[in-house]
């Protein structure tokens, strides 16, 4: 598609003020390295300007090897102009690398896949375990699944590798997709007998104790609403019903926004009570929404421009909608309305799957996921700033 910017003006927006203040900032690294040493041959780098001073930091993959098949990952720091900074191999598979400010310290977490971890019958899944590193990359400690309640989980359940929120050095948020046999899908959907789901479960990790869970499973409602993944007839299979791919802080009132892909939808769950507060998008969102703006397989939901706007990588489907695109919503989250909304097409080829936006100034900072593209592109005029063409996909990129 060509490049197309569109702006839809609505009544104010109403938003809540607080006082919480992210652990995400600006800092300056510094890695013992000799850079000039330092190569990478994934990305192939086109440039029309000079790209804003920052650091890039991605996981590249080889999206065709199953999460079943030992592989080894890549860690890899560049600075805005893709010369590489460091760079670390992991012992398995790594996601999510991302950057975290901690009582003034840079800390640095991802996540491994691990083979042998328990991957559900018939869902192509990723499962293992956290890392939180130095500002060097060196190990801190490496967080595996921590069940909430004893004798419900398998002994090889592991973390997913979706998404990781680090709060500080003993305060952090995990996501797990547990495979787990259910009896409360309504009797209209004609679930079979012994039908099994992969359903998220979130739970908050301080000081060594989980001191909170969230276990979709409990919430039927999401069953009637899944778009994809949703044969509960079909017992051979678990069906991933939700797919939830990404977390994120509010930091107005410390709730946590989430995206579900196979909902086509992005929600608040309270982080007290576990109550979905509202949701945005799918066949039953709480703000209604025109056919532009309606999202498709999104990913990375999060809040911008002083927590005012929700941003959202938006996938699009082969069939429906065959190109990928940045949207903005301001919402009334009191009358339950959109008040402006505006999207961004991505100059780019499709991204069937994964996908990631950062705004920063003037650009869209855009991780093409499976696309195997880095982008960093004036969303005012459309100019490619600069465009990182890869081999390879990463699940997410981000820029600080």
């Amino acid at each position: 598609m060509g490049k197309r910017i569109h702006l839809l003006v609505l009544p104010a927006l109403v938003f809540v003020v607080s006082s919480f203040v992210s652990c995400k900032k600006s800092t300056k690294e510094t890695f013992p390295v000799n850079t000039d040493t330092l190569t990478q041959n994934i990305y192939t780098i086109d440039s029309t300007a000079s790209p804003s001073r920052g650091t890039i930091l991605c996981t590249p993959y080889d999206s065709l090897i199953p999460s079943t098949q030992a592989s080894t990952g890549l860690l890899l720091i560049m600075d805005q102009s893709g010369k590489v900074l460091h760079k670390v191999v992991t012992p398995g598979t790594a996601f999510c690398l991302n950057r975290w400010i901690v009582n003034g310290s840079i800390r640095y977490t991802y996540l491994v896949n691990v083979p042998t971890d328990l991957h559900p019958m018939g869902v192509g899944e990723t499962a293992g375990y956290a890392v939180v590193a130095d500002s060097n990359l060196n190990t801190l400690q490496t967080i595996n699944f921590q069940p909430y309640a004893a004798g419900i989980f398998a002994a090889n359940q592991g973390l997913d590798i979706h998404d990781f929120i680090l709060i500080n050095d003993s305060d952090y948020i995990t996501l797990t997709y547990w495979w787990k046999y259910v009896t409360n899908i309504p009797v209209r959907l004609n679930p079979a007998a012994n039908i099994s789901v992969v359903t998220p479960v979130i739970e908050e990790i301080k000081n060594g104790n989980v001191v909170w869970h969230w276990d979709a499973s409990n919430d039927t409602t999401f069953y009637g609403s899944s778009i994809t993944d949703n044969y509960f007839w079909d017992s051979a299979v678990a069906q991933d019903y939700l797919h939830m791919n990404s977390m994120f802080i509010d930091p107005t009132d410390n709730n946590i926004i989430c995206s579900m892909r196979h909902q086509d939808q992005v929600m608040k769950i309270n982080r007290q009570t576990g109550v979905v507060m509202w949701r945005l998008g799918g066949v039953n969102s709480d703000f209604p929404l025109t056919s532009d703006e309606q999202f498709i397989y999104q990913h990375h939901a999060t809040l911008v421009d002083s927590n005012q706007t929700l941003l959202l990588f938006d996938d699009g489907d082969a069939l429906l909608r065959p190109y990928s695109r940045i949207c903005e919503f301001h919402l009334d989250y009191t009358n339950k309305v959109v008040t402006s909304f505006k999207y961004f097409d991505i100059p780019e080829p499709f991204t069937d799957f994964t996908g990631s936006v950062q705004k920063i100034g003037d650009d869209y900072f855009i991780g093409g996921g499976t696309a195997a593209y880095l982008l960093d592109v004036n969303y005012n005029t459309g100019q490619k700033v600069i465009e990182f063409k890869g081999t390879m996909a990463s699940y997410r990129a981000y820029k600080y």
